[in-house]
């Protein structure tokens, strides 16, 4: 079989040889040498900027016009795991790690001397630490213990402002998940391929659009604030138990009367076909964030909850 380069466009091509690695013979059976994995986290440049923001000549923003911007945004990821198929071994990690997606992409771990082969099952936890967790880039002890304490595998601090009117929020997330068989976004196949005295990187891309998601089950969600902001009445502050005052039935907007669209429509969040814990708009970030961890951009993973 041809190398997956061999179908790839010149851009795309480039991208992967300078970004992840290059691409290798596509066999699937060792071949002469070993390399590199390295895994990072990233949450792109979202989570360092926040939004409106410019990815690949599109701008991201908010259906409703708000500016959201992060102060942290950290992530516990844990149990990595890249095997073959056919039951062979590159490695199986048993350390958690804890690393803040707000200051920039970190490397989790780095696994030498891998046959050269594409790899194809990877798999990972999105999870709380624990006390023995590998901080990776300078998160505060203060926001590691809270994650501990409360059992949390992302805590995100921001704030959001639209018409002179500011928010802040500080949320700790309880939605853990098994991320499994993991397509690589650079190629579409699945896992990773070891280059001869090559480093392959594999990136766990947090898409961090989800948390404000409108609907469930598409890549093509809306992003909105309004329903979010009206949680709390009497502060600016906007903690993560008053979005469960949020009925998914009655969304509400700041002036307490039915969410509506500039055209006058009343606004719908739309689970689809995942289930929720409840009928609230807690229930729904809950949801909708779970699935925000992908591989190398838009490569996507069965995901479970744990």
């Amino acid at each position: 079989m041809k190398s997956a380069c061999t179908f790839a466009s010149a851009a795309l091509a480039a991208l992967a040889l300078s970004v992840f690695g290059g691409c290798g013979e596509d066999t699937g059976t060792e071949g002469s040498g070993s390399g590199t994995v390295a895994i990072q986290v990233s949450g792109e440049g979202a989570a360092v900027v926040g939004y409106p923001y410019d990815k690949n000549g599109h701008r991201l923003s908010f259906a409703d016009g708000w500016r959201v911007t992060f102060s942290k945004f950290i992530v516990s990821v844990g149990a990595l795991h890249l095997h073959t198929s056919d039951g062979k071994e590159a490695f199986k990690g048993s350390e958690t790690y804890v690393a803040d997606l707000h200051k920039g992409p970190a490397v989790l771990a780095t696994y030498r001397e891998l046959a050269v082969r594409r790899w194809d099952r990877f798999h990972f936890r999105i999870l709380p630490p624990t006390g023995a967790a590998v901080n990776v880039n300078g998160v505060a002890q203060a926001d590691l213990d809270a994650m501990i304490r409360g059992k949390y595998n992302y805590w995100i601090e921001g704030a959001a402002e639209k018409g002179g009117k500011s928010y802040s929020f500080r949320w700790g997330l309880r939605n853990p998940t098994q991320n499994s068989n993991c397509t690589n976004g650079v190629d579409g196949k699945d896992g990773f391929v070891v280059t001869n005295n090559g480093v392959t990187t594999g990136e766990i891309t947090v898409h961090v659009d989800h948390l404000f998601w409108d609907s469930l089950g598409s890549e093509l969600s809306s992003m909105r604030f309004d329903a979010i902001a009206a949680a709390t009445r009497d502060d600016t502050d906007i903690t993560f138990d008053e979005l469960g005052s949020q009925s998914l039935t009655d969304l509400r907007g700041l002036d307490g009367t039915p969410l509506k669209d500039d055209a006058g429509k009343a606004i719908r969040y739309n689970a689809g076909s995942v289930p929720l814990a409840s009928s609230t708009l807690a229930s729904f970030v809950l949801a909708s964030s779970a699935s925000q961890a992908h591989v190398n951009g838009l490569g996507l993973c069965t995901v479970k909850s744990l």
